[in-house]
C-alpha cells in the first residue's frame, strides 16, 4: 500500500537480485498489434473478482481496465462516479491516481535524461537550491527513495492550501534533517518526489504540468491525463469520498498544488493501461532507458530496494517478474500492474481512499491468463 499507508511500509525483501540480470538477458519485444478480447466466460469471472473487491471495501464506484500489448482485451466499472447524482463510473471517468503519478514523474525524467536535458547521477543542488546535506542527495537516489528524505508528517496528507509553484510547496520539509545518510536505506517520500519535479522545472525551461504535457502525455495521447487542479473544470472527474465503516461521505477538501509530481494527478483506468505499455517496449524510452528505469536500486550495503526508478519490481512463483505502482489520495486510489512476459497491463481506480494492492492485481492477472491466449513469447 502507498502514501498514508507507506508511512508503516513493510520491510522490504530482496527476492529480486536477479531482476536486473533477467532484464538485460531478453531484448524488450515489439508490442502484440491485436489481441482478442476476453472470452465470456473468462469476463465474466474477472467481473465477479473486481465486482468482490468493491463490495468488500464498500467503494463508491470503481473501474478496471486490461490490455495486451496494444489491445485494450476488458475493460469493467462498478458503482458511481457521484453517488448523489446516480453517476456511473465508467474506464473513461477521472480518477485520483495518488502516488501512480510518481510514475508519469519517473517516466518524464527518465525522457529528460535520455534527451541530455538532465543527469541522474547529478546532486539535486546542481538545479534547486537546497541547504546541505539535502544539497548533495542525487536525482537517482530520489526517484528510488534513496535520498533520505522524510514523508507526510501529521496532517500534511489533508493539506489544503495552495501553492502557486512547487518551489514554493519545497518551504513544508526542505529544511528538516534527513532520516539516513543518502543511498544507505530506502524511506519512501513523496516530497522526494515534489523536489524532484523543481529540478525538472529548472532543467527544462518549464513549468513541470506543461514539461509532463509536453513530454509524456502529449506523446502517449494520454487526453485524459491531468493535474488535479481544484479550479480547473474536470467534467469526467469522478467524486471523491471518504470511507468510515457502513459509511460513505464526500472526502474533505484540499489541494493538490503542492504535490503534482508525488500524487497530484487525475487519470482514466483507459489511459493508465495506455501509459503502462511505455515498459513493454521501447519508445517514448529506447533501451536503455528502460533498462535503468526496472532495474531496482541498491543501498550503499549492496541490499537491494525492489525499486527502479520509480517502478516497483515484484516477482510472483507462477507468473514470473512484474513492475506495479500504487497510489492513494485523499478521495482516491489506483494501481497499475505491468506483466510483461505476457505483455499484460491492469490498471484499476477508484474515488475513495482504498487498499489497492499487487495481490489482488496478480489474482485478476491469473484469472484473465486463463484464456490462454495472450502475449505469449
Amino acid at each position: 500500500m502507498y502514501d498514508i499507508f507507506l508511512m508503516n511500509d513493510r520491510i522490504l525483501s530482496t527476492i529480486l537480485a536477479s531482476a536486473a540480470v533477467a532484464f538485460s538477458a531478453c531484448r524488450p519485444p515489439a508490442l502484440l498489434p491485436d489481441a482478442p478480447p476476453l472470452t465470456a466466460t473468462t469476463a465474466a469471472d474477472a467481473e465477479r473478482f473486481v465486482d468482490s473487491l468493491a463490495v468488500a471495501q464498500r467503494l463508491p464506484g470503481f473501474a478496471v481496465t486490461a490490455a495486451v500489448g496494444n489491445s485494450v482485451v476488458w475493460r469493467h466499472a462498478v458503482g458511481f462516479a457521484d453517488v448523489a447524482m446516480r453517476s456511473p463510473a465508467a474506464t473513461t471517468t477521472q480518477f485520483r491516481i495518488g502516488s501512480v503519478s510518481k510514475l508519469l514523474t519517473a517516466t518524464l525524467l527518465m525522457r529528460l535524461a535520455q534527451t541530455g536535458q538532465i543527469e541522474l547521477d547529478a546532486p539535486i543542488a546542481r538545479y534547486v537550491n537546497v541547504p546541505a546535506p539535502l544539497a548533495r542527495v542525487t536525482l537517482r537516489q530520489l526517484a528510488g527513495h534513496l535520498g533520505g528524505v522524510r514523508h507526510y508528517r501529521g496532517s500534511e496528507f489533508l493539506t489544503n492550501t495552495h501553492y502557486d509553484s512547487l518551489s514554493a510547496a519545497l518551504s513544508v520539509f526542505v529544511n528538516d534533517s534527513l532520516l539516513a545518510r543518502p543511498g544507505t536505506r530506502y524511506l519512501y517520500s513523496s516530497y522526494g518526489y515534489n523536489l524532484l519535479g523543481v529540478a525538472i522545472e529548472r532543467a527544462s525551461g518549464l513549468a513541470f504540468t506543461r514539461a509532463m504535457r509536453r513530454h509524456v502525455l502529449e506523446p502517449l495521447s494520454l487526453h485524459e491525463t491531468t493535474e488535479d487542479d481544484k479550479h480547473a473544470a474536470h467534467p469526467n472527474r469522478a467524486s471523491p469520498y471518504m470511507i468510515s465503516g457502513e459509511r460513505v461521505s464526500p472526502a474533505p477538501e484540499d489541494d493538490l498544488s503542492g504535490r503534482w509530481p508525488s500524487g497530484g494527478y487525475l487519470s482514466t483506468t483507459d489511459d493508465l493501461a495506455l501509459f503502462g505499455r511505455t515498459v513493454l517496449a521501447p519508445g517514448l524510452l529506447d533501451r536503455a532507458s528502460l533498462r535503468t528505469m526496472l532495474t531496482p536500486q541498491r543501498t550503499a550495503a549492496g541490499v537491494s530496494t525492489q525499486v527502479g526508478i520509480g517502478w516497483r519490481i515484484g516477482r510472483d512463483s507462477t507468473l514470473g517478474t512484474y513492475y506495479h505502482h500504487g497510489g492513494t489520495s485523499n478521495g482516491g486510489s489506483a494501481f497499475l500492474f505491468v506483466l510483461p512476459s505476457r505483455q499484460l497491463v491492469i490498471a484499476m481506480a477508484t474515488n475513495a481512499l482504498a487498499q489497492l494492492n499487487e495481490r489482488d492485481a496478480i489474482e485478476l492477472a491469473r484469472r484473465i491468463l486463463r484464456d490462454g491466449t495472450f502475449g505469449r513469447r
